[in-house]
């Protein structure tokens, strides 16, 4: 037997048709996180990005320093390459800097010195968003590899 209190609850549901407030569930998200600038050193030459997200449609510029006391053999007409790549190894952009002054080209030696490289990456409008891998070439010096976010990040708000 229901007691009197159930009851009178019941029929009060029951009057007010029955409506139970369900609520909806909010999407999982997060809040877009705030990424450092992407960097990368290896001796004799170290890499940054000027932004660590960028949206499609705009422009990130690498800049590339080799210091001494070392030498490097660079390109003169192509001293900095780029290679962009996706997270599943796909190659998606490759390009070069500008020709170099003949003081940054050639058998460089760099004593106490620095010479800097930059090279841009005009980010495509339709590349779709994801964490994308920068590859910088300088020469002969090691290849540098920095990582950047395109576009908004999978469960970001």
């Amino acid at each position: 037997m229901i007691g009197p209190r159930l009851a009178a609850v019941c029929l009060l549901l029951t009057a007010c048709g029955s409506a139970v407030a369900v609520a909806t569930p909010t999407p999982h998200c997060r809040p877009a996180p705030s990424l450092a600038l992407p960097s990368a050193a290896a001796a004799p030459v170290s890499a940054t990005a000027d932004q660590a997200q960028v949206d499609p449609g705009t422009t990130v510029t690498f800049t590339e320093i080799a210091a001494g006391p070392a030498m490097v053999q660079v390109d003169c007409a192509q001293p900095l390459q780029l290679i962009v790549t996706d997270d599943t190894g796909l190659s998606v952009y490759s390009g070069y800097s500008p020709a170099a002054p003949a003081s940054a080209c050639g058998e460089v030696t760099l004593g106490g010195a620095i010479e800097t490289y930059q090279v841009t990456w005009p980010v495509d409008s339709s590349i779709p968003g994801g964490t994308y891998t920068a590859t910088l070439v300088l020469g002969d010096a090691p290849e540098l590899t920095l990582s950047l976010a395109v576009g908004t990040l999978p469960d970001e708000c």
